[in-house]
């Protein structure tokens, strides 16, 4: 078992820019909860998807909204997992 710690880091123009160039990618990769917010909470959202993806292994049939990332009560990123995600984890 390999055992690590990472930091992933998206740069925020740059996604914008992927997001305006590619529009299914917004769907694609965001939950209905998640579409509409400002570009730097999207680009964040991503990083964290990225970083649950590599934490499982980055297992080929990941879906991107299988993962919620929600606000917790004090500012803290949660994750609410399900389908192919959830399945992963257990």
């Amino acid at each position: 078992m390999i055992v690590g710690v990472g930091i992933d880091v998206v740069d925020v123009d740059r996604f914008v820019g992927a997001l305006e160039r590619t529009p299914g990618l917004r769907p694609r990769l965001f939950t209905a909860a998640e579409r509409d917010l400002p570009a730097a909470s999207l680009a964040a959202r991503f990083a964290a998807k990225e970083a649950v993806a590599k934490a499982l292994g980055a297992p080929v049939g990941l879906r991107w909204t299988d993962v919620t990332v929600r606000r917790g009560e004090h500012g803290q990123p949660e994750l609410d997992v399900s389908g192919t995600v959830a399945a992963r984890a257990a």
